[in-house]
């Protein structure tokens, strides 16, 4: 917006920040009982969303009592709710010429003008700012129109004014975090949480904060505060026990785990539980959670009993779950999906891409972007690499899915092997999306793993590490940096706890064994890689075993 760096000046003007008085505003008189029947009729029409109604309503309470600028106000509001835009514009024109001294008059023009006029509602919110300095709604929708510095301004106004703003300390938090001055952004956030204790949006962000400053402890107790005041929240317990694994405090997340599970939790939380149990490679108490979701819905159940019996390598037993879904229910793609998924591990491609129909004439038209990628997995393992591209050819038209697309066929060019062609599609993904995780970790991991660009490597994985703690993927991935960079104990420490977090994944364990034949313990390569070999691995999983084996000196007598 054009206007709104110079509109910091005009808000000093008005004498706000020297705590200038309002406008006295007449006393409202009280309705007559035919305004408020019109009145309450239009507020019950909105409860029950019949919005047209409502306006018709208020129209009425408004013709019947001319003199009231609330009701005005509020026929405009429900005139923008059921769209008719037009008249909401006239009716607050007709308002601010009858009442140009009521601050509401002017706080509801701005909020009808922001979209379509953002000078002119820039003006109105600071004459109602003018008209009620006391009341921060005005400072809060001018701070949304304004660029990043006016904002700012516009919002340690309001603070220094009102001090008791939680939403203005909130703001202004976090735009100092979006900027990375996380020490100032942190005070403002404390502010919030003396104001409002229960403010779990605040009491995040200031775990975050804390997080990235190093201090995980404080992060972990605000955290917890969070999920215990929220009561419970799934997403805020996942978040919790990202941190936990960061902390390396694996019992306290198991803790966490058992928590949740609880006769009260539905199919969705029960999802989330056994997922991160399978991860802890707890499977006996992931199948007995898969076991309890499909009580309450068969096929989500079905679906999580599979994710299971993957993750321990039992494909038969997986595949005669997922044939118990409904193949015409809303499941059945990713039971497709999950079936070629156990194919792939279990080192038959041609039949994942004969589940997913990869083989046919547009084939990627027939899948979601998920299924797609897996089909494509399928026949690059099958040699077929431009089938495989071919596969994600329809998807990245729309930009609801572009990322995800380019995401996915950089995935696939690392499956191929074509390292250079993952990188030239994952980077210029990242200058534009630099908080994408899973972009991140992959670049960061290539990069390592060719040896090149270490310093960018570094960048990528440590960004990653701060939006994604605990996630031992990005930790396999930081060890594997640190491996080789040389820094061959501190891989060590890195890909152990790594390897406590996903026992399940022999990689990461092919990783740590070759951290620890760089440190000097081949015995203990050796082991790690019996471990490794021990899971099953897919057969370019045993490739790498065999060629860290290699390296490891011939055991004596042998």
């Amino acid at each position: 917006m054009s206007a709104a760096r110079p509109l910091v000046v005009p808000l000093l003007a008005l004498g706000v920040a020297a705590c200038s008085h309002p406008v006295p505003v007449a006393p409202i008189t009280p309705l007559p009982r035919e305004v408020y029947a019109h009145y309450l009729e239009g507020k019950l029409s909105a409860y029950e969303g019949d919005f047209d109604a409502a306006a018709d309503a208020l129209a009425a309470a408004a013709a019947a009592a001319p003199d009231q600028p609330m009701v005005a106000v509020e026929l405009a509001r429900l005139q923008m709710k059921a769209k008719r835009t037009a008249e909401a514009v006239a009716t607050l024109a007709r308002a601010r010429q009858r009442w140009p001294g009521h601050p509401q008059v002017w706080l509801a023009s701005g909020d009808l003008l922001a979209a379509g006029d953002p000078a002119e509602a820039s003006r109105a919110y600071l004459r109602a700012i003018q008209l009620s300095p006391d009341d921060e709604r005005a400072y809060l929708g001018l701070a949304k129109l304004q660029r990043a510095d006016a904002a700012e301004a516009t919002l340690r106004i309001l603070i220094a004014h009102i001090p008791a703003s939680i939403d203005g300390h909130y703001r202004l938090a976090v735009r100092l975090a979006m900027r990375g001055e996380l020490a100032s952004s942190t005070h403002e956030l404390r502010a919030v949480l003396e104001r409002d204790p229960d403010h779990i949006d605040a009491r995040l962000d200031l775990a975050r904060a804390l997080r990235r400053q190093g201090h995980l402890e404080q992060a972990i107790v605000e955290t917890r505060s969070a999920f215990d005041r929220s009561g419970q929240a799934i997403d805020i317990a996942e978040e919790l026990f990202g941190l936990l694994c960061e902390a390396d405090d694996r019992g306290a997340a198991i803790d966490l785990l058992t928590l949740l599970d609880d006769d009260h939790s539905d199919a969705d939380a029960l999802a989330v539980i056994a997922r991160l149990d399978r991860g802890l490679g707890r499977i006996a108490e992931a199948r007995a959670i898969a076991e309890r979701m499909a009580m309450i819905d068969h096929d989500a159940g079905a679906i999580a009993l599979a994710e299971v019996h993957i993750a321990a390598g039992n494909r038969a037993a997986a595949t005669a779950a997922l044939t118990a879904i409904d193949p015409d229910g809303k499941l059945a793609a990713d039971a497709r999906r999950l079936t070629a998924v156990a194919a792939l591990a279990a080192d038959d491609p041609a039949a994942a891409a004969a589940v997913l129909g990869a083989s046919g004439p547009g084939a990627g038209a027939r899948l979601d972007l998920d299924g797609a990628l897996i089909a494509a997995f399928a026949l690059v393992d099958l040699g077929r690499v431009d089938a495989a591209r071919a596969i994600l050819a329809p998807f990245g038209a729309g930009a609801d899915d572009r990322d995800a697309t380019v995401l996915a066929r950089a995935r696939l060019a690392d499956r191929a092997g074509d390292a250079a062609g993952a990188l030239a599609l994952l980077e210029p993904l990242i200058r534009a999306r630099p908080d994408l995780v899973a972009a991140l970790n992959l670049a960061g991991f290539l990069l390592a793993d060719t040896r090149q660009r270490l310093g960018d490597a570094e960048r990528y994985l440590r960004h990653a590490r701060e939006l994604a703690p605990g996630d031992p993927t990005i930790l396999d991935s930081w060890g594997w940096l640190l491996l080789r960079r040389g820094a061959s104990r501190d891989a060590v420490r890195a890909l152990d706890r790594a390897s406590r977090f996903a026992p399940l994944d022999p990689e990461i364990l092919v990783h740590l064994a070759a951290a620890w034949a760089a440190d000097g313990a081949p015995r203990t390569a050796a082991r790690t890689l019996d471990r490794a070999a021990a899971l099953a691995p897919t057969r370019r999983v045993q490739r790498r075993i065999a060629a860290v084996r290699q390296t490891l000196p011939v055991p004596a007598g042998q």
